[in-house]
């Protein structure tokens, strides 16, 4: 008896499986579902219907403690929502072109300004937030991150909230550098918005 797989013509049977769950929009594997997957449930999300026609978005520096912290919080926030593959970015460098030394005071900016920079940066969105806590606390004898963020993001045609997304978690263990534990925090928050998206569609 020959081995192998039926074949649909001339097609292999997991061809022709592939080609019909691309057809359906499955994801693939390791795409943003894996990348995604077990994480969000900890996140505080907000989605609005209709949020389908945001394609290009600009992420302005964070409101933190220092620029620097601000700065890094937002490049990762970029990462998470390049991994979502929903969205094109505005890179930093057309930012300081656009905007020239206006860059420096976006942070913290409100809704409505935002929305105006995000428009002349050619952008459908912009994405603003809040580093409300960055530190390391004693805990049990030791000192232990904590990070605590906030953003949303701005429809720069109408000014309203497309989602808006907060999460603050302390790290498990007390080798756990700020830095590395902030990008555990930005991906659940990004997670939690990727599924509460799908959801909202």
């Amino acid at each position: 008896m020959k081995s192998g797989l039926k074949r649909a013509g001339g097609m292999s049977v997991v061809a022709v499986a592939c080609a019909l769950c691309a057809m359906a929009g499955c994801a693939a594997p390791g795409g943003a579902e894996g990348h995604f997957r077990g994480a969000g449930d900890d996140t505080n999300v907000y989605v609005s219907p209709g949020h389908s026609s945001i394609r290009k978005v600009a992420v302005l520096p964070f409101k933190a403690p220092t620029e620097l912290i601000g700065t890094a919080v937002s490049d990762q926030i970029l990462t998470e929502l390049l991994r979502t593959g929903r969205y094109e970015m505005v890179e930093r460098s057309q930012m300081a072109q656009v905007l020239g030394e206006q860059e420096l005071s976006m942070a913290g900016v409100s809704a409505g300004k935002a929305a105006e920079i995000g428009a002349m940066l050619g952008a459908d969105g912009v994405i603003i937030g809040t580093v409300s806590e960055y530190e390391k606390v004693a805990h049990r004898g030791s000192t232990i991150p904590v990070v605590g963020i906030s953003a949303r993001m701005i429809d720069t045609q109408s000014g309203r909230i497309v989602w808006s997304s907060d999460v603050a978690a302390r790290a498990r263990n007390s080798s756990a550098t700020l830095s590395a534990h902030s990008r555990k925090v930005v991906h659940e928050l990004i997670a939690g918005v990727f599924f509460k998206m799908r959801t909202a569609q």
